[in-house]
């Protein structure tokens, strides 16, 4: 009985992990054949859990050449539109290295995060155009 247990036990693991290998594959070939470019903060596909590496030889490009704004062509106390779970409008903050937005959590408050090419391992903020005052003003409405 114990040894049919284990059998099974190893089987289901074979199988999950089949699954997690087909899953990243298909998200794989997503990115490298059907990514668009981006117009609106929603064409940001959601992004993946990798290594640092892959990351950063693989994604970041990836995102890069569908619109994405690289860290180096940001502008100190710009708005920018993009893609983040909990803002669309961020404001670059060149001292701290980081987007400034507005959330709503028990009231409005001030939270931070990293652009995408400084993945810390929590959300980051994808931006694909410059936004204004108003887009600022309009999100925390």
């Amino acid at each position: 009985m114990e040894n049919e247990k284990l059998e099974f036990k190893m089987k289901a693991e074979a199988q999950l992990e089949h699954i997690r290998q087909e899953r990243k594959k298909r998200i794989r070939d997503y990115w490298e054949n059907e990514l668009g470019k981006f117009n609106e903060p929603y064409d940001v596909p959601d992004l993946p859990r990798v290594d640092e590496q892959e990351w950063k030889e693989f994604y970041v490009p990836k995102l890069i050449e569908a619109g994405a704004i690289p860290k180096k062509d940001l502008i100190d106390g710009q708005v920018y539109i993009g893609r983040h779970r909990n803002a669309n409008v961020q404001r670059w903050d060149a001292k701290t290295n980081k987007f400034n937005h507005m959330r709503w959590k028990f009231g409005w408050l001030e939270d931070d995060c990293n652009h995408f090419e400084d993945d810390d391992g929590f959300a980051l903020f994808v931006p694909i155009k410059l936004g204004t005052e108003d887009d600022w003003n309009e999100a925390i409405k």
